[in-house]
């Protein structure tokens, strides 16, 4: 059994109380990390900062994932070292950051461990700001005391192999909770990104928002819009991607959270009975089921797939005849349409223009004649396999009509010029 010692709010709100505050030590027998699961190269980088005399743990989401016997996908390092000796100490490694620095550490095969000094945050100095002060170096207490959730605080001693705790999440992370570090109000406040993981690793892990961190979700939701848009943007397709897509759009349907960040779907998906936003839920079920199959979607097939059954909403209001008019009449309402609806968050101008590419070709399988066949130019558009996933993750197979299989483009011969006979200037006279 975990021993369990009471943390009260009170004790996780100041970064000062973390000089008083004493960590839950549980030694290698009490919990399941084995060192044969983590990276190889992450304990490498862990041994050598031990070996020079500085504290070495494995932190954030890495410890979180190992202690629920899932393979984590990153491998953080927290150390005492400050970013110049980290340097010194790591030959292929580069220091990065201007808010705050950090050192990446490079091996083989493009495998990069990212090393941060602890730190402490100065929320406690202007609690009304958004986004306001940099972070500042401190201790494993105030580095614990500053992320954003308790089952992402938790640390792994590489010294005694032991999980340091100084939040409670090792109970949060039993009982299934998602618990914010300290008061929920301000930290949310603070930064309103923290809302988006919170629901995340909620949607990811299947574990309830404790109703003090969803109150806060909820309250502060619209602070999103006061963030860096790049960090929204890049927060939501994190999200998307992440393999829990359709049970992270439920609960931020359930939360208001979608509709913060894309208010144009409140009005599709924001019915309780909504048949669109299962539709959605649908689609995005099967991207995450493909990414479990190791087969990761692009970006642009998962934006349409998420704006999907909103466009098929918008179109109810058109008639589409059947055939060529039908298909061209769909693409210019994807190519109005779809902006329309993503134009909140900021995607990458590229994503857009692609889903609308990918989501204009579906008109072929909407409306299609009898006997048709796709044109040479279509399957030979650069889009042309990301509609393929589209249209199989909508039910449909592009690629058969193109018939029982791709002929091959048949190579022009180039005419070959007839050379007129070479008249000499005297015979010519």
């Amino acid at each position: 059994m975990l021993p369990e010692a009471p943390v009260t709010q009170a004790d996780l709100t100041t970064a000062e109380s973390a000089d008083s505050l004493e960590p839950r030590i549980i030694p290698r027998a009490e919990h399941n990390i084995s060192r044969r699961d983590v990276d190889p190269e992450a304990l490498k980088v862990l041994y050598r900062l031990h070996n020079q005399g500085y504290l070495a743990y494995l932190v954030g989401g890495g410890v979180r994932d190992l202690l629920l016997g899932r393979r984590p996908k990153d491998f953080d390092v927290g150390t005492d070292a400050p970013p110049g000796q980290i340097r010194r100490l790591f030959g292929n490694s580069r220091v990065i950051g201007r808010r705050f620095r950090l050192v990446q550490v490079f091996f083989r095969g493009g495998k990069i461990i990212e090393v941060s000094t602890f730190r402490r945050t100065a929320e406690e100095t202007d609690g009304d700001e958004v986004l306001g002060a940099n972070n500042t170096y401190g201790t494993p207490a105030q580095d614990a005391l500053r992320r954003d959730l308790t089952i992402n605080a938790l640390f792994y001693n590489i010294a005694d192999f032991s999980v340091v705790d100084y939040v409670g999440g090792l109970k949060d992370l039993r009982a299934g909770l998602i618990r914010a570090v300290g008061d929920p109000q301000v930290r949310f406040h603070r930064d309103p990104v923290r809302v988006l993981r919170a629901v995340r690793h909620a949607a990811r892990t299947g574990f309830t928002l404790t109703p003090e961190t969803r109150q806060a979700v909820e309250a502060h939701a619209q602070e999103l819009a006061l963030c860096p848009s790049s960090r929204v943007r890049d927060e939501l397709m994190r999200d998307l991607k992440g393999g829990a897509a359709a049970a992270w759009l439920e609960l931020a349907h359930d939360t208001r959270v979608l509709y913060c960040l894309l208010p144009s779907l409140e009005a599709i998906y924001g019915p309780p009975d909504s048949a669109e936003r299962v539709q959605a839920a649908g689609l995005l079920a099967k991207l995450d089921q493909a990414l479990a199959a190791g087969q990761a979607p692009p970006e642009p097939v998962i934006l349409a797939a998420l704006l999907w059954p909103a466009l098929e909403a918008v179109a109810q209001r058109e008639e589409f005849p059947p055939g060529r008019a039908g298909r061209v009449q769909w693409s210019l309402l994807v190519r109005r349409a779809l902006p329309e609806l993503a134009q909140a968050v900021s995607f990458p101008k590229r994503v857009v223009e692609r889903a609308c590419q990918i989501g204009g070709l579906m008109g072929f399988v909407r409306y299609p004649l009898p006997d048709q066949r796709l044109p040479k130019k279509v399957r030979d558009k650069g889009y042309f396999a990301e509609a393929c996933t589209l249209a199989g993750l909508l039910g449909h197979d592009l690629k058969a009509l193109d018939g029982p299989g791709a002929r091959p483009s048949k190579k022009r011969r180039r005419r070959r010029r007839r050379r007129r006979p070479h008249r000499s200037p005297a015979a010519a006279a």
